[in-house]
């Protein structure tokens, strides 16, 4: 497993457009807790590595420039930004949450989100 963030850097948005995009709703996500789980596919859809987990505080939301979140736990200090898609967004259910790819518990998040991450063929 890699420790750095996952790259979202070419990221590009599903086939008939881009997500929908609400500032108003944005807005109320900054300062929401929120934990990340990013898996790595290969071209065959196979996991190339075990699930990576994070979780901080949403500090910007914008139609350009995604979601900024400022880790914390063991990833305190790093930011990860996400591509701009509220709908991939959850509530969380109130409760701990481990984090499996780090031991960390978490306490009552407001936000869930996965991502897939599929990297390119080798050619």
């Amino acid at each position: 497993m890699s420790d750095d963030l996952p790259d979202f850097g070419s990221w590009r948005p599903p086939e008939g457009g881009p997500p929908l995009w609400d500032q108003e709703e944005a807005d109320g996500f900054v300062g929401q807790l929120v934990l990340v789980g990013v898996t790595y596919v290969g071209p065959d859809g196979q996991p190339t590595q075990p699930q990576v987990q994070y979780h901080g505080r949403i500090v910007r939301a914008d139609k350009t420039g995604g979601i900024e979140i400022a880790c914390e736990g063991t990833r305190a200090g790093k930011t990860m930004t996400l591509p701009p898609v509220l709908q991939a967004f959850y509530p969380a259910r109130p409760g701990q949450y481990r984090l499996r790819s780090t031991g960390e518990t978490v306490d009552d998040p407001d936000l869930t989100t996965t991502w897939t991450v599929t990297e390119r063929a080798k050619s």
